[in-house]
């Protein structure tokens, strides 16, 4: 086996990376093991993939407020990617459950349920999927709401429920399904030798349910302030306007819509067993609690 990996260098990527034997393509040098430079060009990318077995495709954008971003880095890299690899080769996507929408078509959400990309970084995701599926052998991850200590976005969230400031978008009602960085990575090597795609997320669980499991870790009263969704998107618009937002108006799409998938192909099949997100909090609250220590 021959194999590639994109975005090793990334918060998922690092934790994959570490689960693999797969040689990272990268931009500049960055210390990985056995990295090789590419400028990512369709002629570089010939070049370097001929003669690979597998490609993991884990680079991508984010920036949900950046439209031109998220083509070139979820679209546009794709089709050099598919386009320059062996016919041969087996790629493997990292795509997300955004892909379903806000609103899905049905609750569990599963594999067969109706996509219905409703923002720019889910259309995005949708058309990386359609690309690798022009390969014969494929496999699409679809990843629910990623988490971990590597995630220290989520370290604002804590210190505003530590400091009493968070508020719950909504009622608090609607149900998250959030999967562990650890959990998703631990599936990647049977995912390198199936066909086919897989829904990645863990057992929902509320918002009130999220910030209470954080608070009661912090030793702190949980959030009781509500806000609704409408104000926290105009918040958010600010924020992205400004550029780097700290809470952008995904994120409270995320925060606040209703969401539960059925991931039993990935248990039945890749070994899936995502823990319990009671227990994956806990560990991300010791780990900001240990860095913001003295």
């Amino acid at each position: 086996m021959k194999a590639y990996i994109t975005g090793a260098a990334g918060r998922l990527g690092q934790t994959v990376f570490q689960q693999l034997d797969a040689i990272p393509l990268v931009r500049r040098a960055s210390g990985l093991p056995n990295e090789t430079i590419t400028d990512f060009s369709e002629h570089s990318l010939k070049k370097t993939l001929e003669g690979a077995t597998h490609l993991i495709h884990l680079a991508g954008s984010v920036k949900t407020w950046d439209r031109q971003a998220l083509e070139q880095a979820n679209v546009e890299l794709t089709r050099r990617l598919v386009d320059a690899s062996p016919g041969n080769c087996h790629i493997t996507l990292a795509s997300s459950i955004s892909v379903y929408g806000k609103t899905l078509a049905e609750i569990p959400a599963g594999e067969e349920t109706p996509t219905n990309p409703d923002s720019d970084y889910a259309r995005t995701k949708l058309e990386a999927e359609h690309l690798v599926q022009q390969k014969k052998k494929h496999t699409v991850l679809r990843i629910g709401t990623l988490y971990g200590p590597q995630f220290q976005d989520y370290f604002n969230v804590l210190r505003m429920i530590e400091n009493g400031r968070m508020k719950i978008f909504g009622d608090g009602s609607n149900r998250i399904s959030f999967v562990h960085a650890e959990d998703c990575a631990s599936v990647f090597p049977k995912a390198l030798k199936k066909t086919g795609t897989y829904v990645l997320a863990g057992p929902p669980a509320t918002q009130r349910q999220v910030y209470t499991y954080a608070a009661h870790a912090l030793g702190v009263h949980p959030p009781a302030s509500y806000l609704p969704v409408w104000a926290g998107m105009l918040l958010a618009r600010f924020q992205e306007l400004r550029g780097n937002p700290r809470l952008t108006r995904e994120h409270i799409s995320i925060l606040s819509a209703d969401r539960a998938f059925d991931y039993s192909k990935a248990r039945q099949e890749l070994g899936f067993s995502p823990r319990p997100i009671k227990r994956g909090i806990e560990e991300m609250v010791s780990t900001y609690l240990s860095r913001s220590s003295p």
